[in-house]
């Protein structure tokens, strides 16, 4: 039997965060990433967020691709438990 696993057409993801400009020093701009992904047929959503530390615009590209990967198992977790999935 096949294990069940959410369907990528059924989920929204929204992404955002926040920065802080040090004006004058590039070096000082901190930002933070948040990733939340919402099973639309539910309405279950999870989310998460990255501390605020001095990142460029392409680590937070990368830090937003991980938080949606350690985000995925939880929300199938979730929503297997609403829609009373056995063995889940």
């Amino acid at each position: 039997m096949k294990k069940w696993t959410l369907d990528e057409a059924d989920l929204y993801e929204t992404g955002g965060g926040s920065y802080q400009k040090s004006h004058g020093h590039p070096a000082k701009t901190r930002r933070s990433v948040e990733v939340k992904l919402i099973h639309r047929p539910t309405g279950i959503s999870v989310s998460q967020s990255s501390p605020m530390v001095a990142m460029s615009r392409p680590e937070a590209t990368k830090i937003r691709e991980q938080l949606r990967i350690e985000l995925l198992p939880r929300l199938e977790a979730l929503v297997a438990k609403h829609l009373h999935i056995p063995g889940r």
